[in-house]
C-alpha cells in the first residue's frame, strides 16, 4: 500500500512537470512566431559549424546574411543549404559579377 502512494505521488509529480514544461514551450514558440513578421528577412548564405568571423561588412554591401548552423547536420539540410547558397550566389553574380566571392572571404557550402 505504501508503494502504491509513492508511485502515485510520483506520477502526479511528473505530470505537473510536463505540463509545465509544455505551457512554456508554447509560450515561447508563440513569442518567437510574434517576433518573426517584424524583422525583414534578408537573403543569406547558410554554413555550417562555428562562426569564424563577423560578416556585417559583407551584410551592409550586399544586403546578404551569412547564417552559421549546427556543425552535425543531415542530409537533407545540406541539401536546402547547398540549393538556397546556389541560388544567393547566382543573384550575387548577376547582380555584382565575382567580386562578392572576395568580398565574402570563403566560399558557401555546395557551391
Amino acid at each position: 500500500m505504501k508503494n502504491l502512494t509513492i508511485v502515485l505521488i510520483l506520477l502526479a509529480s511528473f505530470s505537473t512537470i510536463s505540463a509545465q514544461k509544455s505551457k512554456f514551450g508554447q509560450q515561447n514558440i508563440q513569442t518567437k512566431s510574434e517576433k518573426t513578421p517584424n524583422k525583414e528577412i534578408l537573403p543569406h548564405f547558410i554554413q555550417f559549424g562555428i562562426m569564424s568571423r563577423n560578416h556585417l561588412e559583407f551584410k551592409k554591401k550586399y544586403n546578404v546574411e551569412v547564417m552559421y548552423e549546427n556543425c552535425v547536420i543531415t542530409k537533407y539540410m545540406s541539401e536546402k543549404a547547398k540549393e538556397n547558397n546556389k541560388l544567393v550566389a547566382k543573384i550575387l553574380t548577376e547582380k555584382y559579377g565575382d567580386s562578392w566571392k572576395q568580398d565574402l572571404g570563403f566560399i558557401p557550402h555546395g557551391l
